[in-house]
């Protein structure tokens, strides 16, 4: 509940000026510690992407083109890594049918 300034737990009464203006300046302070966080983070990603300028806007977009070049660089190196998994683990299965058929040559012999 509303409390006036004289009952001794340091409250504001609600509705008045200076209620308003601790408000006010509460919403400031929010605000620019989101701003700051922002602003720190858009440039930790200037420091990483490369050839963007030190603009906001150049690094976000940039951001966005190295990401994307990324993910689609990872997509194509797992279709790489899988095509030569397949071979490798036919090259293997071939060379195991090769070492069975000797060992049963060299039985008959």
């Amino acid at each position: 509940p509303p409390t006036s300034p004289g009952k001794g737990d340091g409250k504001l009464k609600v509705g008045t000026e200076e209620w308003a203006a601790v408000r006010r300046n509460n919403h400031k302070e929010v605000e620019r510690r989101r701003r700051e966080t922002i602003n720190e983070g858009i440039n930790e990603l200037g420091k990483i992407v490369p050839g963007a300028e030190r603009n906001k806007g150049s690094i976000l977009s940039r951001a966005v083109m190295y990401i994307t070049d990324l993910t689609e660089r990872q997509k194509e190196m797992e279709t790489k890594n899988n095509l030569e998994k397949m071979m490798f683990e036919q090259a293997i299965a071939e060379m195991s049918a090769s070492g069975d058929k000797l060992k049963s040559e060299v039985k008959r012999l």
